[in-house]
């Protein structure tokens, strides 16, 4: 079916054909007049007009780029399947499990708080993983199901609110909120939709949403097997 639209609109499709290091789009991030996009080949930059590739000759420590979050001093940081990036403009930094506190070094989120420390998720299937580690002031800190700050080690999604709390999805465990010093977990129990939170985001009002699916998923099948897909807004 294609419904009328109400509002007319030109979509623009951009393709390896334009300047895009691949098709296969893994993540986008927004920084003023700048796009960012991560894809299974490095990392692109678009300025409305011109197009630049970063891939791991440039500095880039993994080609599949799944997650990209942009601080306050406009360092970019690049979760990839084999470790993170930070990049100042000019500079390439690599953290990883072998120089740093990181927890896993196959990233699947970033999230920026409002103290600027960065969260990056981990996940190795859509069943297991190894929590979320926080960089912050120079030192890391991991939490997981062992330390109870999640229901799952599996962690598709991280987002920081406006109240300065980091809100962490997980596969089959729920969310979890950290308020600074310590966590609250919420589940179908609590009023979530779903146990298997896939995507999160804070709107303007510092409303939560969280999308996921509550059975039947299988993100990693050849088709898509989502039953009872739904949005939760949580206040």
């Amino acid at each position: 079916a294609n419904p009328n639209q109400t509002t007319q609109g030109t979509w623009t499709t951009y393709r390896e054909a334009d300047g895009l290091a691949s098709d296969y789009v893994l993540s986008i991030a927004v920084e003023g007049g700048l796009m960012w996009f991560g894809t299974n080949r490095g990392v692109n930059k678009f300025d409305g007009t011109n197009w630049t590739t970063y891939d791991t000759s440039s500095g880039l420590v993994h080609r599949h780029v799944n997650a990209i979050a942009i601080d306050a001093q406009g360092n970019k940081w690049f979760g990839t399947s084999n470790g993170v990036n930070k990049f100042d403009g000019t500079n390439w930094t690599t953290y990883n499990t072998s120089n740093s506190g990181l927890a896993f070094n196959h990233i699947s989120s970033i999230a920026v708080d409002q103290a600027g420390c960065i969260w990056f998720g981990t996940r190795v299937t859509d069943g297991s993983g190894y929590g979320v580690s926080r960089f912050c002031g120079g030192g890391w800190t991991t939490y997981n199901k062992a330390n109870g700050a999640l229901l799952s080690d599996s962690v598709n999604a991280v987002a920081a609110d406006l109240s300065g709390h980091v809100w962490v999805g997980t596969t089959t465990g729920g969310v979890s909120k950290f308020d600074g010093a310590s966590w609250i977990k919420y589940t179908s129990y609590s009023g979530l939709a779903s146990n298997h939170v896939r995507a999160i985001a804070v709107d303007g009002a510092n409303a939560k949403w969280f999308g996921g699916c509550t059975d039947g998923y299988n993100e990693w099948c050849d088709y898509l097997n989502c039953v009872n897909a739904a949005v939760s807004r949580f206040d």
